[in-house]
């Protein structure tokens, strides 16, 4: 247990700045977890990614509790060979940042402006990544039966499923590799997607573009998709664009051309499939973290 004045010194983190986190005193060793420190500086800026991602940040001894896991999330999965390199790392991170439609060197710099490292936020997104992979190799296969789905919807009084069968084509700005010019060919894609009203003659504008490819169709189910994925998607009428996306091969656009209903299929039911998996995923993830942390060395300071 933390003695009393080590409780009030971490409940006291919540109100530092970003100058005083460098300070001696934000440097304190807090715990050591199987010889790896945490310190006031971490928990710090952990409360801080929180609160930029959640609008709130939980207690400062809930957030060490949860980078304590972390240490050994990556330290077990490790031992079985389960590690994120560098160049993998900076792929998820561009992953994310292409998912606000920034690039990475955007969002590092908008991190930056609130105070947090991005070594912070790196951290979180390695062990996340690990720890799934980790999760897979040693808990039951993860088994989410049609009959329980089927349960659900009918308890949900959905009978009819219709799911929808859109027409995409990926419109393409190019940026080469290791170029920063990621912001004007935002520009450039957002300024076509305003004049863009017809698949047919709007496509034939893009091929025409200098360094714009235009690839083939491609048909893809609602009930198949992510949900923010989806209701972009139903909002963006026949004969219309997508709003562009950072990629890492540049900017990329989606004319949508169609939408058919089908039968038999429907997004209520990928989601609840995937609630249903990730309710059982969450059980086998606190059961293998309760053991490892029965065998982990962590020392409070």
């Amino acid at each position: 247990m933390l003695k009393s004045f080590r409780l009030l010194t971490i409940l006291g983190l919540a109100f530092l700045s970003a100058g005083f986190a460098t300070s001696a005193y934000a440097q304190q060793i807090l715990v050591m977890v199987n010889g790896r420190p945490i310190t006031t500086y971490d928990v710090a800026q952990r409360q801080k990614l929180h609160t930029i991602i959640e609008n709130k940040a939980p207690g400062a001894k809930e957030t060490l509790e949860e980078l304590i896991d972390e240490r050994i999330k990556v330290q077990t999965a490790a031992r079985l060979g389960i590690e994120v390199d560098s160049e993998e790392l900076d792929r998820i991170y561009a992953g994310v940042a292409q998912r606000t439609g920034r690039t990475a060197e955007q969002l590092t710099s908008g991190l930056a402006q609130q105070g947090l490292d991005v070594r912070t936020f790196k951290d979180k997104l390695r062990a996340d990544n690990v720890w799934q992979q980790y999760v897979r190799a040693k808990a039951p296969a993860i088994n989410v039966r049609d009959s329980d789905v089927l349960a659900l919807l009918s308890r949900d009084g959905t009978t009819d499923l219709v799911a929808t069968e859109y027409k995409l084509y990926p419109i393409i700005f190019v940026v080469p590799r290791g170029s920063s010019n990621h912001g004007a060919r935002l520009a450039e894609a957002n300024a076509f997607k305003a004049r863009f009203s017809d698949c047919d003659v709007g496509l034939q504008a893009a091929k025409d573009m200098r360094e714009v490819v235009v690839r083939s169709p491609v048909l893809r189910l609602s009930s198949d998709m992510p949900g923010p994925l989806r209701q972009m998607l139903d909002k963006t009428e026949v004969g219309r664009l997508t709003p562009p996306e950072v990629t890492q091969h540049g900017v990329e656009i989606f004319a949508v051309c169609g939408k058919t209903p089908v039968k038999g299929e429907s997004f209520k039911k990928r989601d609840i499939k995937e609630q249903l998996a990730s309710n059982q995923f969450q059980v086998e993830s606190k059961k293998l973290m309760a053991d490892l942390r029965k065998s982990a060395l962590i020392i409070y300071r």
